[in-house]
C-alpha cells in the first residue's frame, strides 16, 4: 500500500484526547505526513477531513476498542459503488479517475442492471425522507461520508427501510495503532478492516 506524503492523514480516535495521545507516538513513523488528530464524531462532521486515516482506539479496554472499530466501520467506512455505477457517475461528474480497487465488480453471469440514487451536496433527514417517499432506488451514492448529516439513529432507521450507501470518495484506512490485546484479537475485528492493514502495537 503506497502512501502519498502530499495528503494529510487523520489520526482517528474515539475522543479528541485519545486521538491526540497518538500524535507523538506516530510522528516518527509517519514523519513525512501532516497528521490531524480527530475524534470519530468530528471526522464525520468535518467536510474537509482527510480521506486517509490511521485508526487509534484508546487501548484501555478491549471491548471498548472493538466497539470503536465497529462504530467506525458502520459510520465511516462505506464502500465505493460497483465499477459499472462508478463509471456512470464519474462521467456525470466529469471525472476520469479509475474506480478504487475496492469497488465491487459484477459477476460474470450477472445480467442485471444496477441502479442507484445519486445524492449531491448534503443529505439531511428531510432530504432522506423525500428520497424514501419518492420510491427511488434503495442504493444511495454520496460524495463522501461527511455529506450525510444524519444521526446514527436516523441511519439505522434508513437501514431498516433497505437503504444502503456508497461513496465516491471512500475513506482509506492505512493503519491501526493497537494495544497488544487488540492486536492479538484480530479474529474479532479482521472482517471490519482491510486485510493488508498495517498494525502498530503500542503499550497502554
Amino acid at each position: 500500500m503506497s502512501l502519498d506524503p502530499r495528503t494529510p492523514l487523520a489520526l482517528l480516535g474515539p475522543t479528541p484526547v485519545a486521538a491526540r495521545s497518538f500524535l507523538p507516538r506516530l510522528e516518527r513513523r509517519l514523519s513525512a505526513f501532516s497528521l490531524v488528530p480527530l475524534s470519530l464524531a468530528r471526522f464525520l462532521s468535518d467536510r474537509g477531513a482527510p480521506s486517509r486515516v490511521v485508526l487509534c482506539p484508546e487501548g484501555a479496554s478491549l471491548s471498548e476498542d472493538l466497539a470503536f472499530l465497529e462504530s467506525t466501520r458502520r459510520r465511516a467506512l462505506w464502500p465505493p459503488p460497483g465499477v459499472d455505477l462508478w463509471g456512470a457517475i464519474a462521467g456525470l461528474r466529469g471525472s476520469h479517475d479509475a474506480a478504487p480497487k475496492s469497488a465491487p465488480t459484477p459477476g460474470r453471469s450477472s445480467s442485471r442492471r444496477t441502479s442507484a440514487l445519486l445524492l449531491e451536496g448534503d443529505v439531511t433527514p428531510a432530504s432522506a425522507r423525500r428520497a424514501v417517499a419518492s420510491g427511488a432506488p434503495r442504493h444511495w451514492v454520496v460524495e463522501r461520508v461527511q455529506r450525510v448529516r444524519i444521526s446514527g439513529a436516523g441511519l439505522e432507521q434508513l437501514r431498516l427501510r433497505g437503504i444502503r450507501w456508497s461513496v465516491m470518495e471512500p475513506v482509506e484506512v492505512i493503519g491501526l495503532a493497537a494495544s497488544a490485546a487488540l492486536a492479538s484479537a484480530r479474529g474479532r475485528w479482521g472482517r471490519l478492516l482491510p486485510a493488508d492493514l498495517r498494525v502498530w502495537v503500542f503499550p497502554k
